[in-house]
């Protein structure tokens, strides 16, 4: 059975190189480690990247204590992302 990835349906981090008009382009970002569920893939340069006809997904979440989390992959519906402390974090986060 295929598994489709859980799309990232905003995104505040302004300064991602990822963003446009608060939309990840990122073919597919890595969400957090063990305790906090920050955007891996964040990365604040002057270089704009990803895909403009697509928005991004979440390809991978490493944070275990996450509703969402199963076998190391996200299962919500949708994803949103947020700036927290210079970097983005996944406003999606739901404790077990």
């Amino acid at each position: 059975m295929a598994m489709s990835m859980s799309k990232i349906t905003a995104c505040e981090a302004l300064d991602c190189s990822y963003n446009r008009s608060k939309e990840c382009h990122a073919l597919a970002i890595t969400v957090g480690d063990k305790n906090h569920p920050m955007c891996d893939t964040f990365l604040k340069a002057s270089k704009k990247g990803g895909n403009l006809d697509e928005t991004g997904a979440v390809g991978a979440c490493k944070v275990d204590g996450c509703k969402h989390n199963h076998s190391l992959e996200c299962s919500a519906p949708s994803v949103k992302l947020s700036l927290h402390e210079g970097h983005a974090d996944c406003k999606t986060f739901t404790l077990r």
